[in-house]
């Protein structure tokens, strides 16, 4: 039964009350999800997806959380450490006007009893018949393609996977307790993933052991969503797994969320997500750390970090004849790779700019390693991290796929310096690949072709 405006008030924190009315009224006039026309053949534009980005971007119209956003504002500059620069402030609302969608993009895939698979945490883009509004948060990688499934820990849940070989770089399954914070309860890496032959994989969930069952996830009364996550190093080669899933009938029957649990749910992650990203990724793990270097890399279970991935957290801030080089060893890892965010943990631009760069798409020092250049103005090295005009930033280094034991070379590790751009070439590595004007807008053309495939933009 639907319940009432005041009926739903009654339940909500008296902080939510005053702007619950209006959110309420606003939810209820929402249209029953929307079933659009077939998309084009896409492992990413599927009838699920362009209906629930429909019904996310119905939701942010109607509700513009004016309250909680002025306190993700105040949560993200005193994080940043006050005295916010102009051009930093340039980029904080749209930060948390993504942030925002973000947590509306959760909430619209938050009933396990009625699940689907979603993307989402994506820069802005057009699907058949809906425009999404970007969704980006807490270091969104541009490599990565984040999918949600909403579970509950006493349902059975069967997920039915496709790959068109050769699949992605690395692909994670993490289950984990909360959106938001995303403490993990349980994970499935892509080394112990199944694959036939065909391509085709099963994935069980469900509070049992495996007993024998292959691509098993065993949840627990914690388990709130299973988090995908599909890796690409080569974007003009690799495609994100067809995902598909099924609740396992239990002989009961669950109606749909309502749009007052949409809209209650949406409030709720945006006020999570200030603490765990304004005050927890960004605070923390970031401005901890002093300008212009990273912390040691070290392994996670929070705040959107893999147990099986290190990680390595910074800021930086240059001038416009400086530059920061970093040289990263990869510890063995399958994929690695150095992405630059604006001073909000937001990618800028990361389809016609090369602001990241992963182990496949990167080259190589003789012994392995990388040695990566950031700097606004382009210094021809091949390796050019292109910030898109911003002096200033943050950084989130991964290192994934890690070997069980760390190679004779040793674990991942990364150094950092600042350089004037006139003595670059007396800090890189012998060997160091330079790119011609013609050969970096090839570069630029490949990257946004490749991007484009993923979801069949073009």
């Amino acid at each position: 039964m639907r319940p009432t405006p005041s009926a739903a008030n009654s339940r909500l924190p008296h902080s939510l009350r005053n702007t619950w009315l209006c959110v309420a009224l606003a939810a209820a006039a929402l249209p029953a999800l929307p079933v659009l026309a077939a998309p084009p053949a896409s492992s990413l534009a599927t009838p699920d997806q362009i209906s629930l980005d429909a019904l996310a971007v119905q939701v942010n119209k109607d509700n513009s959380y004016p309250v909680l956003k002025a306190q993700a504002k105040a949560a993200y500059a005193l994080a940043y450490g006050g005295n916010v620069s102009t051009e930093a402030a340039s980029r904080l609302d749209n930060a948390i006007k993504e942030l925002a969608f973000s947590a509306i993009q959760k909430a619209v895939n938050s009933d396990p009893f009625n699940p689907k698979v979603y993307w989402l945490n994506a820069p802005p883009h057009d699907l058949p018949g809906v425009t999404v509004p970007g969704g980006r948060y807490s270091y969104d990688n541009p490599d990565n393609i984040y999918r949600i499934i909403p579970i509950n820990g006493s349902s059975r849940y069967v997920i039915q996977g496709k790959r068109t070989f050769p699949g992605p770089t690395d692909v994670t399954f993490s289950l984990i307790s909360n959106p938001n914070s995303q403490q993990t309860v349980a994970i499935l890496a892509g080394n112990d993933l199944v694959v036939n032959p065909d391509g085709s994989f099963t994935i069980t969930v469900d509070s049992s052991p495996a007993d024998g069952r292959v691509n098993h996830i065993q949840s627990n009364g914690q388990a709130q969503q299973l988090f995908v996550r599909n890796n690409l190093g080569n974007w003009n080669t690799e495609t994100p797994d067809i995902l598909s899933v099924k609740r396992l009938d239990d002989g009961t029957t669950h109606a749909p969320k309502d749009a007052f649990a949409i809209a209650a749910t949406a409030w709720l992650n945006l006020q999570e997500s200030i603490v765990d990203y304004g005050v927890g990724a960004l605070g923390l793990k970031t401005h901890t750390n002093a300008v212009n270097t990273v912390s040691t890399p070290s392994i996670s279970s929070t705040l959107g970090t893999l147990t099986t991935q290190a990680s390595s957290f910074g800021h930086f801030r240059l001038a416009d004849d400086e530059a920061l080089v970093a040289t990263v060893k990869t510890g063995g890892a399958g994929y690695l790779v150095f992405p630059v965010t604006d001073p909000w943990l937001v990618t800028v631009d990361p389809i016609q700019h090369q602001s990241s760069l992963n182990n496949i798409q990167a080259t190589p020092n003789a012994d392995g390693s990388f040695t990566f250049v950031l700097s606004v103005k382009d210094p021809g090295v091949a390796n050019w991290i292109d910030p898109v005009g911003l002096h200033e930033g943050t950084l989130m280094v991964r290192w994934q796929n890690l070997p069980a034991t760390s190679p004779a070379s040793g674990g991942p590790a990364i150094d950092t310096q600042v350089v004037k751009l006139s003595n670059l070439a007396s800090v890189l590595p012998a060997g160091t690949r330079y790119v011609t004007g013609d050969e970096r807008t090839a570069q630029l053309v490949k990257r946004a072709a490749g991007y484009a495939r993923r979801a069949a933009l073009q």
